[in-house]
């Protein structure tokens, strides 16, 4: 089996590896430390299994989808790494279908149960994550109508980002993601991006 495992730390990308005690069964292992570097290794080495950090330095686990759906050839399991808890990184997450989602926090022997879990043909999504949106469903009317990339670009606003700062993540022109920020706003029945900073930490529970 070809695994690749892609996250901006080595030694996270290690700990991985020795808690799944990959380096001990009949596995090719790839590393990688960036969107780029990952893209590159998945088109000329097409792996079964991606275990991927949401957060890289030039884009996230969420472009590596994107392009790896454009691809013809069949598509590996993709797990999610989590650093924080977002409800709505998850929700994005479950949108695209992803094989598991887990939080670096996780120890060795969840990490090898959900890995396992999700080699059998299962998904793996962390309790705490899927009890958040079921308690908030009802609050999440509004953000059932935004778009994919209006998802997006949510999620980075919750980091209090600008414009500029949004665009520059997402590869989009400062206008169109103060386009899209006026239409969250509007679909959310908001005036301000603080309240929607508000609102994120209410939905997530830090407040």
């Amino acid at each position: 089996m070809k695994i690749l495992i892609a996250d901006n730390h080595p030694l996270m990308r290690k700990g991985i590896i020795q808690s799944l005690n990959l380096e001990e069964k009949n596995h090719k292992i790839f590393e990688a430390n960036s969107l780029l570097e990952s893209l590159s290794i998945y088109k000329s080495n097409p792996v079964d299994i991606v275990l991927i950090e949401l957060h890289l330095k030039d884009g996230s686990g969420f472009d590596f989808i994107n392009s790896v759906k454009a691809c013809k050839e069949k598509c590996p399991k993709i797990i999610l790494l989590a650093s924080a808890i977002s409800i709505f990184e998850f929700r994005r997450a479950k949108e695209l279908n992803v094989d598991g989602y887990i939080l670096k926090e996780m120890d060795s022997e969840d990490l090898k149960y959900a890995f396992n879990l999700i080699l059998k043909g299962e998904k793996y999504y962390p309790y705490k994550l899927v009890d958040k949106v079921l308690k908030t469903r009802e609050e999440e009317d509004g953000i059932r109508h935004l778009t994919e990339r209006e998802m997006d670009v949510l999620i980075e606003l919750t980091k209090g980002l600008t414009n500029s700062q949004i665009g520059s993540n997402l590869y989009i022109s400062e206008g169109t993601a103060k386009k899209h920020v006026s239409n969250i706003l509007n679909k959310l029945n908001m005036t301000n991006r603080m309240e929607v900073l508000v609102y994120a930490n209410k939905l997530s529970g830090s407040q």
